[in-house]
């Protein structure tokens, strides 16, 4: 069995931790897994939870918490404490007889590779951000392309978008693995879900507060059904990595706009619960989304989608199939794609059917360990 380090900075319960939670709960069977992570929070608490191997390694939170497009007088030092807590790291990878290191994140893809290194172990990065602007700098994405030219032994990418940023030669060993549905794949109407009203028409978006999940084109659209009660707009997630401003800037214009048809739920443990009672799931980023986890979530619970026509949500919704694919950050087209669905039970209620057998085909879990296992054993015989 191998034995593999898992290594990321944050312990945060955001998408790319989700999905690496998932692989973990899963991959027993074939991998060893050892967990480092630079602080403690809900990830460690929920992999604890499955007895699988945490270990926290403290990283200073200023390092940790850096923003990725912080290029000023801090950076010298902030890369400095980086490469230190890099090396801090190999010896544990060598006690533990690590044949292999995963990383998660961009912050420990760099310091993963120096741990890496000086432990003489094979290293893989797992890409989940696209590696360009308006994400990123552009210097800060060309210092990360390179980098991946030459520092990791294989790159795994969680969409043919997010692979193609990246702009790899065709030698480099890579895997484009979606991250996968781990729960039971099943139709909103299956049952009436408790406190679901069948008068009301409930809209759901999915995701933590940020610019670019674009969450003010949402209430920019909302403000078009103001004058009709039965729709209902959630959005589910809260303000993480410093963008409290950003919250309050959507609730200022909730209240400027007199929206209350808007729901700011904060954060919400059971987001299956939550989509039981909607109708309908919109994902709005106004930058390409590396793949958008939440999409297939909400396929998988029968709900039909609307998404921007960019990056990963072009690889998981089939346009006039599974929901529908617009130009990003334009209010007027998602408020029309809304209504259309509101107008259209029948077209909307086959497109979340046809979104659960695309889920059961293309992004089922057991079908994601398969791959990665499958890429180990490919990757490390070659080296």
């Amino acid at each position: 069995m191998l034995k593999v380090a898992y290594i990321d900075h944050t312990a945060r319960w955001s998408g790319g931790e989700v999905a690496l939670y998932n692989i973990l709960t899963h991959i027993g069977e074939h991998i060893d897994p050892l967990v480092i992570l630079a602080e403690e929070g809900d990830l460690a608490d929920r992999l604890r939870q499955k007895s699988i191997d945490v270990r926290i390694v403290p990283m200073d939170e200023t390092v940790r918490n850096r923003n990725r497009n912080a290029v000023n007088l801090g950076a010298p030092a902030a890369a400095f404490k980086m490469l230190s807590y890099g090396k801090r790291l190999a010896p544990l990878l060598k006690q533990e007889n690590v044949q292999c290191v995963h990383t998660n994140s961009l912050k420990s893809a760099i310091y993963g590779a120096v741990a890496a290194k000086a432990a003489r172990i094979p290293l893989v990065w797992h890409i989940r951000d696209h590696i360009g602007p308006p994400y990123l700098k552009p210097m800060v994405a060309k210092v990360i392309r390179l980098m991946s030219r030459f520092l990791p032994n294989g790159v795994i990418a969680n969409s043919k978008s997010t692979l193609r940023a990246l702009e790899l030669p065709a030698h480099k060993k890579t895997l484009v693995v979606y991250s996968a549905f781990a729960k039971t794949i099943g139709s909103v109407d299956e049952t009436e879900p408790a406190g679901k009203d069948s008068s009301e028409f409930n809209v759901v978006l999915v995701g933590r507060l940020a610019h670019w999940k674009g969450q003010h084109i949402l209430l920019e659209a909302a403000r078009s059904f103001k004058e009709e009660t039965r729709v209902k707009f959630w959005l589910a997630g809260d303000a993480l990595f410093g963008e409290q401003d950003y919250k309050r800037q959507l609730e200022d214009m909730i209240a400027r706009y007199e929206l209350k048809n808007v729901n700011l739920l904060g954060h919400v443990d059971d987001i299956q619960g939550l989509m039981r009672r909607c109708d309908l799931l919109i994902h709005t980023s106004v930058t390409p989304e590396p793949f958008g986890q939440v999409i297939v979530e909400g396929m998988a619970a029968g709900l039909p989608v609307i998404a921007s026509n960019e990056g990963g949500p072009t690889e998981t919704v089939v346009h006039d199939e599974t929901g529908l694919l617009i130009q990003p950050g334009d209010p007027v087209k998602l408020a029309g794609a809304v209504r259309w669905m509101l107008e259209h039970p029948a077209e909307r209620k086959l497109m979340g059917q046809k979104g659960m057998a695309r889920v059961k085909e293309h992004f089922v879990i057991e079908n994601t360990v398969k791959d990665i296992v499958r890429y180990y054993k490919g990757l490390l015989a070659g080296v």
